[in-house]
């Protein structure tokens, strides 16, 4: 049983990993989007911001990234939450690898599953609603 859970703690391993990793590609892509700007149009442009609240986030990002907040907030009025969630679920992929042993496994499995969804719905609501 011991060697199961094993198994099930360095697959947890993994898909933590690839998820910080996916955050962080989002983060290193919006820092660095005003530089490689190649002129690709959003599917927002003309649109009413009901229709379209996640027009601007990257850029929002990138804004957010440099320390411009005020901008980011003008440029989508939900980037700031938004960038939240992404930070907070990075910082939390790098201590649950760090902590998760054979004997929380279950316990902090089942947090991580609460609390991300949760902490998910709070964050991205506005976008969800419409």
């Amino acid at each position: 049983m011991e060697v199961k859970t094993s198994y099930k703690i360095d697959s947890y391993k993994k898909i933590n990993t690839i998820f910080a990793l996916l955050i962080l590609f989002i983060f290193f892509y919006s820092y660095l989007s005003p530089l490689i700007n190649i002129g690709l149009r959003s599917s927002c442009e003309g649109l009413p911001e009901a229709y379209c609240k996640s027009r601007g986030l990257t850029r929002a990002f990138s804004q957010i990234l440099r320390f411009n907040f005020k901008e980011a907030i003008f440029l989508n009025t939900y980037s700031i939450k938004i960038f939240l969630f992404f930070l907070v679920q990075l910082l939390f992929r790098i201590t649950i690898n760090a902590v998760i042993k054979l004997s929380n496994f279950n316990l902090v499995r089942n947090f991580d599953v609460v609390f991300s969804f949760a902490y998910f719905i709070f964050s991205f609501y506005n976008l969800i609603l419409i």
